[in-house]
């Protein structure tokens, strides 16, 4: 055989492959040893959070809570209207609420109530009685009473008074619980004048006469009696006019 063709390459045997320098595996030279060495140089500067004695890491503070301050609000408007509100009341109970916004036609009758001795309605304001005493605050009433004081539609005679029609007085009103005792008022005008069996609130007519037939709250009183008859007239009194039939005896 041709050596030359045989031996067309050096021969390799353990000779050879002790002047080589052997495989390394990739990641296994000096930039492996490198990331090691900076992998293990990072785990002794930062301490495992599991590990004993180890801190614990701290926590992010709460965002605080916007404190609600609407009910707060809420509970003073309330406070500000319920007293309000029952300092309204108190004054619309009061004699004073009639002419405040009503100044016409109510001035005559407050003024009467404080300042006029010959009136009812005085002699009642010395007693402790207020209007809504007497005048029940009925809503459909008021609402009444608004709609025609917007109108200027309540006429008025030459006193300042409102013209009526009808009851303006009777004994369902009048002698009512904690007012007048009807029994009381019958016993004291026994005898009128002097005059036995004359009794103005116990006459021949029964409960016919109301009580403001001759009792004027807002106005002068009148004997409505003597129409016909000739009683005695109580004093700061007017007569009435006379029929003519009484008037011709």
């Amino acid at each position: 055989m041709d050596e030359r063709k045989t031996g067309a390459g050096p021969a390799e045997g353990p000779g050879a492959s002790a002047g080589r320098a052997p495989d390394v595996p990739a990641g296994t030279g000096s930039a492996g040893r490198s990331d090691a060495a900076s992998a293990g140089a990072g785990h002794a500067g930062c301490p495992d959070a599991g590990a004993p004695g180890a801190a614990p890491a701290q926590e992010a503070p709460a965002a605080r809570r916007p404190r609600r301050r609407w009910p707060v609000a809420v509970g003073v408007v309330a406070v500000v209207l319920l007293v309000a509100g029952g300092g309204f009341w108190v004054w619309h109970e009061q004699p004073s609420f009639c002419n405040a916004v009503c100044h016409q036609p109510m001035d005559a009758y407050v003024d009467g109530y404080y300042e006029d001795d010959s009136l009812l309605a005085h002699a009642h304001m010395t007693a402790g009685t207020t209007c809504l005493q007497c005048h029940e605050a009925k809503i459909e009433d008021q609402v009444h009473e608004a709609m025609v004081w917007v109108s200027g539609d309540y006429p008025m005679d030459e006193n300042g008074l409102l013209t009526r029609v009808g009851v303006r007085a009777d004994e369902a009103l009048c002698a009512t619980a904690g007012c007048h005792d009807m029994a009381e008022v019958i016993a004291a005008t026994a005898d009128w004048g002097g005059e036995p069996g004359v009794n103005p609130h116990d006459s021949h007519q029964g409960r016919a006469i109301d009580c403001s037939n001759c009792h004027g709250v807002h106005e002068q009183s009148v004997m409505y009696c003597n129409t016909c008859h000739d009683y005695a007239v109580p004093e700061g009194w007017a007569e009435p006019v006379r029929t003519d039939a009484a008037a011709a005896k």
